[in-house]
This record gives structure tokens, sequence and C-alpha cells, in this order.
């Protein structure tokens, strides 16, 4: 059964020790303060918007290096040529990532992948999925002029100005380190905000893909469904606008053709309307050609128009000047022709059918 809380961010640390059972977490609200701490099994862990992870400092390694300001994307081939000679065993088992810069130099953190591959799968095959990682080093405040440290499980935490971190047995051996820096410790450091710049290294990114969660998506689902039917309504309904336009249209062409053409049945007015046009069309034609074969008889003149043009009502001849001058007679007599000017050394007659 899962846990009923929800907070903004749930932060989990890691135990040193493989094989654990319940994991320690602390709960922040918006504002970054920790409401809430317990330790559950991983399928009781309070709910959460964000989850971090904090490492145990024996089970990660600081290095100060001495990077490029400018780094940029080949930051961590830098990092990796820097550790080059700083590390021992199996190269394929260690993962190192960049820290807080300090001064001139920036920590780099290195842990062994294959624990914390196989601590986070634990994490994920649970439904948690991480949003950032660091060793709980980073907990620790930074001032350029005091050492800070802290109690652990582990033992003691510490930060020292210009100097790195460290995890000690005693306090002693804390202030023996630090020499004359002023020595504050930190109380509760779970508890503290999280670390500015803290952040999930790309090399553990496929571990933040998260599978879809309906609860997390209801609203988002709700509101999708509810406007696919509403749009399915607006559909349906201009359908049937649609449908209602379709049958007044096709009334009225029914009404239209039946007081056009009376006494024929009607079957589809469409059709029958294309095919009355294609009958008076193909009428229309025959009348044309009858109307330009009687002007050639009545012409009788060797003429040869360069365009012919027979409409409703009129015959229209473009010849040229030559042959209008050379048979003007002949034109005239069949009903006086009006003459206009075409293009150049054209003349365009047009011969009235009702003359």
């Amino acid at each position: 059964m899962s846990n009923p809380l929800h907070f903004s961010v749930l932060r989990v640390v890691l135990p040193v020790v493989a094989g654990w059972v319940e994991l320690p977490w602390f709960a922040f609200d918006a504002a970054s303060r920790c409401v809430a701490q317990g330790a559950d099994v991983l399928g009781q862990l309070p709910s959460h918007d964000l989850l971090e992870v904090v490492l145990p400092a024996k089970r990660v390694s600081a290095h100060l290096l001495s990077l490029p300001a400018q780094a940029g994307k080949h930051l961590d081939a830098l990092i990796a040529q820097a550790l080059e000679d700083r590390l021992l065993g199996d190269r394929a088992d260690v993962l190192s990532w960049p820290g807080p810069v300090l001064g001139t130099q920036r920590l780099i953190w290195v842990c062994g992948r294959r624990w914390l591959e196989d601590e986070l799968t634990r994490l994920t095959a649970a439904g948690l999925h991480l949003h950032r990682l660091f060793p709980d080093y980073e907990l620790l405040a930074a001032d350029g002029e005091v050492t800070f440290f802290a109690q652990t499980s582990d033992g003691y935490l510490f930060r020292i100005p210009g100097r790195g971190v460290g995890l000690v047995a005693t306090p002693e051996v804390v202030a023996l380190l630090s020499g004359a820096v002023q020595i504050k410790r930190v109380s509760e450091p779970y508890r503290r905000p999280s670390p500015s710049g803290s952040r999930l290294p790309d090399a553990l990114a496929h571990f933040n893909r998260q599978a879809f969660d309906l609860r997390r998506w209801r609203r988002a689902v709700l509101m999708l469904a509810l406007s696919g039917v509403l749009l399915l309504l607006g559909g349906v309904a201009h359908w049937r606008q649609l449908e209602s336009r379709e049958s007044r249209l096709q009334h009225e062409i029914r009404q239209t053709f039946a007081s056009t053409f009376p006494g024929t049945p009607i079957v589809d007015p469409l059709l029958q309307w294309e095919s009355k046009a294609r009958e008076q069309r193909a009428i229309a034609s025959g009348d044309m050609l009858d109307a330009v074969v009687d002007l050639a008889a009545r012409l009788n003149v060797p003429i040869r128009p360069l365009r012919l043009e027979a409409r409703d009502g009129f015959v229209r001849l473009t010849l040229t000047d030559t042959e209008v001058a050379q048979f003007k007679a002949q034109l005239d007599s069949v009903g006086h022709p009006e003459s206009t000017p075409a293009e150049t050394g054209l003349t365009r007659l047009q011969f009235s059918l009702g003359r």
C-alpha cells in the first residue's frame, strides 16, 4: 500500500551496505522547507513531484581538479583525461561527474558505476524516477573562511575551504585538518535545502524516463476526452444542418425543374437537367451552322475569313481589308454588316441574322 502523503520534493539517502530493506527519506514543500521525514520500504514511500537521491560519503570519492572555465560540452572528456592517472582498477566501473566550483578549481565526484546503477535500478523498478543526484558532501554549506562538518551514520563529513571534502571518524580530526580555519558544525544536514546546481549526470539520464501514469495526467486526459466529445457533438450538429440544407436544395431543384419542363417525369432532376441542356446546346449549334451556310450562299463570293464566329442572332467574319474593299458591294447586299477594325490590315464584319 503506497503512502497517501504527497510532497514537492522527496529526498532518499542510499545506505552504504547493499541489500537494504528500508530507505530513509526527507520531504520538502515548494518553499524548500523540510516538513517530514521517515524510513519506509520502496512501495510505501510518499508520493512526490521530484525525487532526489543522496549518495553516502563512503561510496563517493572527491577529486579537486583545475579545469578550463569555458569547457562546455568538452567538460566530461577533460574530466576523464584529468582522472586518468589518479584512478586505479577497472575504468569501466568508474562513474564521474562535475560537482561545485571551489575558487579556481572544481570538485569532481567519482563512484562505482555498477553499485550505483544496481541501486538506481531498484528504485526505477519500484516506479521511482530520479531528478537530482548528489553526494551528502554537497549538503554542507560553502564558505570561503569556515570549515563545516556534520555527523552522519558513516562518520563526520567536512568541507574545508579551498582544500575539498572528506570523511573522518571524530570531530577532533576535522579540527586538526582545518588548522587555524574556523570550524562550524551543521546539524541535521539531510534536512537542508537542495544544493544549487545539482542535477542528474548525463550518464544516468535513462533513470529519469517516466512511464505513463494516468493519475498524473488524469486532468489532462479528462479535458482531452471532453474536447473530443464536444468536437464530435459539433460535427454531428453540423452534419445534420448540412443534411437539412441538402434536402431543401433538392426540393427546390425538383420544383424548378418541374416548372421549367412541365409534363416531364422527374427521376433525377440534376441528371435530367444536364441532359436537357446538352440537347439545347446541340440544337443551338445546328441552328448556327445553318445560319453560316445560309450566309455563305447569299454572299456567293470567294472570301476566306481568318476567323468566323456564330452566336445567338449574328455571324461575325474577320477579313482582310483587301477582301472587304474588293467585295464591298456583295457584302453590303446581304444586310449592310457592321464594320469594326481588327488587327492591322483586318476588318471585322458582323451580320445580323434577323436582317
